[in-house]
């Protein structure tokens, strides 16, 4: 039996499954998750609510875990259980774990141990991830540097993939896509979200001669997006949509402003701009790896810079920045992370079966 733990059907252990549902294994797939009802899985996967006696019980019976996040601190591991942790950021801007241990609660430092001593595997894109892991994690085990499996149709792109995004928000697939993904702050100062969408559209027609179609994807977390975004019912609202990597798959840019999903569409080599009203305030929040100027997007501030930078910026002139910048942490996307980690839990399947009989 195999674990996989998400909130929805995404990340990480969603296209380490589906690699292994094109070998045509006799799994018993169980997903534990708190969003089965909004969420379409494949059929051949069990549901189970999580923190349910059921999923304890799975838990408790599964030869191979497989979590993106963290297991609580009442979670306890057999000895002939595997435990493969995918994480769900990879290269970070933020500072995570026990980087910003100041940030962080008694109870979740708890959660956090508990979870590193039970790894087995640990999967990391970059050498800069491998440092990170080490030190944000205080993890010892074994790190596999193949890059995350969720980055698999980045690498290897799928022309269906935007053409089903196309189809479902009903986008005419000769227009261009924007998708304006902004992370969450803890506190609210100002609004962070102001960019003015219709001059961007307007800017952005100027500029390449194509209509752009804006997706707007914000935290999970936030509640009522029509208390930031104006004018949301003239875009599209895609907050809703479980693929972060199918929406980075499908755009033409991004506009974001700390969240990792920035490096992720740097490995397809398209545009990212950065928009960021607020950064004081959130860098006293959480610290940063990496400074802005060491980055290899543009910076803007506010609606005025941001048009600028949209009138000024050479989408062909990208590419060098990005490969000095994936030189120097040592990005290792191979594009085959699925298929490594599934033939990985295969061999372990099947050593288990082989014990059986």
């Amino acid at each position: 039996m195999l674990i996989l733990v998400g909130k929805g059907y995404g990340d990480n252990p969603k296209y380490i499954l589906e690699y292994l549902n094109q070998q045509k294994q006799k799994i018993d797939f169980v997903w534990l998750t708190s969003n089965s009802n909004n969420t379409k899985f494949p059929k051949n996967i069990r549901t189970v609510k999580i923190f349910s006696i059921k999923s304890f019980f799975e838990l408790a019976t599964a030869k191979v875990w497989i979590n993106n996040s963290r297991f609580d601190q009442f979670v306890i591991k057999r000895k002939e259980q595997f435990y493969i942790q995918t994480w769900h950021g990879g290269l970070a801007l933020k500072k995570i774990e026990y980087d910003a241990e100041e940030k962080m609660s008694e109870y979740y430092k708890k959660v956090m141990k508990n979870d590193n001593k039970m790894i087995d595997i640990m999967l990391s894109n970059s050498k800069f991830c491998t440092e990170m892991y080490r030190r944000g994690f205080k993890y010892n085990g074994n790190i596999l540097e193949v890059g995350s499996p969720r980055n698999d149709i980045l690498i290897n792109k799928n022309i269906e993939i935007k053409n089903n995004i196309c189809e479902k928000y009903k986008i005419n697939k000769k227009e261009k896509i924007l998708l304006y993904a902004p992370t969450f702050r803890k506190k609210y100062d100002k609004n962070p979200y102001d960019i003015d969408f219709d001059l961007l559209k307007k800017t952005l027609l100027k500029k390449t001669g194509y209509k752009w179609n804006i997706l707007i994807k914000l935290h999970p977390r936030i509640s009522d997006a029509t208390r930031y975004i104006n004018n949301i019912e003239n875009y599209i609202d895609v907050t809703g949509y479980s693929d972060m990597q199918e929406l980075i798959s499908s755009c033409d840019m991004l506009i974001t402003d700390y969240s990792s999903t920035m490096f992720e569409t740097m490995i397809t080599n398209k545009p990212v701009i950065l928009y960021a009203n607020d950064i004081e305030n959130y860098m006293n929040e959480r610290g940063m790896y990496f400074k802005f100027k060491e980055l290899p997007f543009p910076l803007t501030r506010n609606n005025y810079e941001l048009e600028q930078c949209i009138k000024k910026v050479d989408f062909n002139d990208i590419t060098k920045k990005y490969n000095d910048f994936k030189e120097k942490i040592g990005l290792n996307e191979s594009g085959e992370a699925s298929k490594i980690i599934g033939d990985k839990i295969i061999e372990i399947l099947k050593g288990e079966k082989n014990e059986q009989e």
